[in-house]
């Protein structure tokens, strides 16, 4: 006889179906809190992303195209102005379209160099394109001048050129002649000529530096300095020193006095006559010449006024009448 269910008058519990007829219920795609928040960092990073890769573009290509030949603007003639053209190549002018121009050209060190000869050989003004030139051939120009011992230039994206250079260092003048005429240069520590170099400019910048002459002078220069430097009494009243056959120096005091020094041991011979300053103060006496040639001999020549002419007296119809001759 077949079973009949019933229900429960008092609302109980349905009776229960079988458990291996029941359907699983759909599993739902929800997110962990982790994928959210990496979700959500994503999106907020995209923008970030986007200026990160063009920053990586434009320095990637600074370094691609920094090696490319500045191009020099060149003015046209007053009576036939020509249009300006504005070039475009490349990634240099797409970059300076975007804001990256020379702005700022810093150059240090270089106060002894002539201001019109270093901009051209930098040849770089503001407004030119930030990626438009080279900087190995902007070194090299700015080597090339006289003064220039060292460069380094350096590009600072967006806007800026910076030029540190190294001068060298002046030891001291030398007159030579060229075409008959008395010509004054700088020489450096090594005795080379300092090209482009205004000799009266520096002598005021630096009034200590010596006037030295002698055709071999500046190869001795150092030597004589070096030695001069250790007797600083002596050095404060020297003003020139002349090499005299190749041999020897004498050396002139800004009172005009001469003092000859020996061919060999002149640092000795500088040493005596700081010990005769000590003990004398034969430096700041009237002496006409200082002879030290002669190791432990010291001939001193004082100075001697000139004397007046000479004068003859005669009569002349009753009066006398003088004239003077040497």
């Amino acid at each position: 006889m077949p079973r009949v269910d019933t229900i429960s008058p008092m609302g109980g519990a349905p009776p229960r179906r079988n458990a291996r007829n029941r359907k699983p219920a759909p599993r739902q795609d929800r997110l962990t809190q982790r994928a959210l928040f990496f979700r959500r960092v994503r999106k907020s990073l995209r923008p970030g992303l986007w200026l990160l890769g063009f920053g990586a573009i434009v320095v990637i290509g600074s370094e691609l195209f920094r090696t490319l030949p500045a191009v020099i603007p060149t003015a046209a003639p007053a009576a036939t102005p020509a249009p300006v053209h504005h070039h475009r190549f490349g990634l240099a002018s797409l970059a300076a379209d975007m804001g990256l121009r020379i702005e700022h050209v810093q150059v240090s060190g270089a106060d002894s160099l002539d201001p019109a000869s270093l901009n051209a050989a930098i040849g770089v003004q503001p407004g030119d394109p930030a990626l438009g030139f080279s900087l190995a051939n902007v070194q090299a120009r700015v080597a090339q001048l006289g003064p220039v011992q060292s460069v380094t230039v350096e590009r600072i994206l967006p806007d800026t050129l910076i030029v540190n250079v190294t001068a060298r260092d002046p030891l001291a003048i030398w007159q030579t002649i060229s075409n008959g005429q008395p010509q004054f240069v700088l020489i450096d520590g090594q005795g080379a000529v300092i090209d482009n170099q205004d000799a009266l400019a520096a002598k005021r910048r630096e009034p200590g530096l010596l006037l030295l002459s002698g055709p071999d002078a500046p190869q001795f220069a150092a030597v004589l300095l070096e030695e001069l430097k250790t007797v600083p009494v002596v050095l404060a009243h020297v003003s020139a020193a002349q090499r005299v056959d190749g041999l020897r120096w004498n050396l002139i005091l800004k009172d005009q006095t001469v003092v000859k020094l020996p061919s060999e041991n002149e640092a000795a011979a500088i040493g005596q006559l700081a010990a005769l300053q000590a003990s004398m103060q034969l430096l700041d006496r009237p002496v006409e010449v200082v002879d030290l040639r002669q190791p432990g001999r010291l001939v001193v020549r004082p100075y001697a006024p000139p004397a007046p002419p000479a004068t003859d007296t005669k009569t002349v119809n009753g009066k006398k009448t003088e004239s003077a001759h040497e």
